[in-house]
Formats: C-alpha cells, structure tokens, sequence
C-alpha cells in the first residue's frame, strides 16, 4: 500500500513523462462514445456519400479496422478478416470492433516492459515494419485525422456534433 507522499511523487513523476497511451486512448473511447450516441440519434449520417470511402459507415469501419489490425499485430494475434468487419451493420457491431482494439492496447499497456516498446513488428499488409511505440501511434493519429474528417463533412452537410473534440475539453488527463 503506498502512502500520500508516494502517491504524490508518482504523480509528479507522471506529469513530467507528458501524455500516455493510455491517457491517449481514454480520449479516443470517450469520442468513440459521444460518436455513437451522435449516430444513435442521426444514423441517416452513415449513409451519406463520403469521397474519401464511398460513405460514412465505410469510413468508421476503416478507422475502427486499421485500429484492429495495429492491436492486433502489437500484441502478435492474428489479422482479422477484413470483411467480417466489413459486415458489422448495426452501430453495437461496427463500435464493437474500436472496443475490442481497446481492450487490446489496454492489455498490452498493462503489461509492456520498456523493451517491448521498441521490439520491431513486420506489417506484411502494408510491407515493412516499425516498432511497437510507433505502430500505437499510428493508430492513434490516423483515427483522429479520419475523425477530423467526418466531423468536417457533417457539419458541411448540417450535422452538427453537440461537443467539442479538442483533447482539452475532453475528461482525458484528469
């Protein structure tokens, strides 16, 4: 059991080091779960025709995808079929899959020793490697980039979201 002044410290050592993972991916499922609920109460949106994927739903299902296929090759479990997940139509389904990449991370956060963040990963899918730290990172920023995106183009089509996305107005990093 740790006293206050351990606590403390550990916290200071903490704000120091600055974002984590952990913290990082706390912010992704909170926005994952405001989305859902957005299109709980819009789901006309997933269906609107999007250039960059043919429509909506087929965006979210590429974002939730590449942050299946980055957990899945940080913790070596095996690719799964990209049209099974290619078949989630219902919204449980289709954030099922950002919840299991989730639990993933989480599991690998929690027990990842410093050397297991810069072992290398061969990505055979998309030819070449890089290291465990980095394939996080990649996951973590395609989907906010992707995210940016359907957020612009929803509001261009008069679906505007009723919170703000910014990292500071979101309860990550209390």
């Amino acid at each position: 059991m740790r006293d206050a002044r351990g606590e403390e410290i550990q916290a200071i050592l903490r704000m120091n080091e600055g974002i984590h993972f952990d913290e990082f991916l706390g912010y992704l499922e909170e926005e994952n779960r405001r989305w859902k609920q957005f299109f709980e109460r819009h789901p006309e949106a997933l269906n609107l025709p999007l250039d960059i994927a043919g429509d909506v739903r087929s965006l979210v299902l590429h974002v939730f995808a590449v942050e299946l296929y980055f957990a899945n090759a940080l913790s070596a479990q095996p690719a799964r079929d990209a049209d099974k997940l290619a078949a989630a139509n219902n919204l449980d389904d289709i954030f099922a899959i950002s919840g299991r990449a989730g639990q993933i991370y989480r599991e690998f956060f929690a027990t990842a020793k410093p050397e297991d963040w810069s072992r290398q990963v061969e990505l055979s899918r998309i030819g070449g490697s890089a290291s465990k730290r980095k394939l996080v990172a990649q996951a973590f920023t395609h989907s906010l980039r992707h995210w940016a995106q359907i957020s612009t183009y929803l509001r261009q089509q008069g679906l505007k979201q009723e919170w703000h996305h910014d990292l500071l107005m979101s309860k990550a990093m209390e």
